[in-house]
């Protein structure tokens, strides 16, 4: 629910116009979904094989870096005052591609089998993504400027938002992060670091 206020807030500082422009640029949607789906597990498994880690979290990091962006990305763009448009489209994309890619990938990589919930996949993005930008856009259409103070209040509500949802998952998976090694620590942080590098 956090994250479909937070993408209803980021689709209120949007328009229509803004996914046309966006539409108009399919070498920049292309170069983004490669970076994903090309970049991401290669840097992943080049990363947890450098660091000598075991095959189940070689397989993990490599399944990490073969999931699209999710909604956490469109966020962090909207409060950098980036192309949230894009990244909105970018994440999109790249959610229906995963369906078919994922799999392919993990299994390229660590021949693991991956079952992937489509219709999960495709309901989550939809109503967590789609449903609350396209309500946003279209109030904001309808609205415009009248909703001058109600979307400032929303980048600090994004960042409540955020923080609030990392110590939820943070809390619920405390004990399984008390076994982390170094190593895998490292692993993540490094892929994490090169996957944003490669994207600036």
């Amino acid at each position: 629910p956090l994250l479909g206020l937070v993408m209803f807030g980021m689709g209120m500082t949007l328009t229509p116009k803004n996914f046309i422009d966006v539409s108009k640029r399919p070498v920049l949607i292309l170069f983004g979904v490669a970076l994903q789906f090309l970049v991401m597990p290669l840097v992943g498994f080049l990363v947890a094989t450098g660091f000598g880690l075991s095959a189940m979290l070689t397989a993990g990091v490599v399944l990490v870096g073969s999931c699209p962006g999710g909604t956490a990305s469109n966020v962090i763009t909207y409060l950098a005052r980036g192309d949230v448009a894009l990244s909105i489209t970018l994440t999109t994309v790249s959610t229906f591609l995963a369906v078919l890619v994922t799999p392919v990938l993990v299994w390229l990589y660590v021949g693991e089998a991956v079952p992937v919930p489509v219709f999960d996949m495709l309901l989550s993005i939809l109503k967590i993504v789609l449903v609350p930008v396209v309500l946003g856009v279209l109030l904001n259409r309808v609205f415009g400027v009248r909703l001058g103070k109600t979307k400032a209040v929303f980048p600090l509500f994004s960042v409540v938002a955020i923080v609030l949802i990392i110590a939820i998952v943070v809390a619920l998976n405390r004990d399984a992060l008390g076994t982390l090694g170094p190593a895998l620590v490292a692993a993540v942080l490094l892929h994490n670091f090169l996957g944003l590098a490669g994207g600036y």
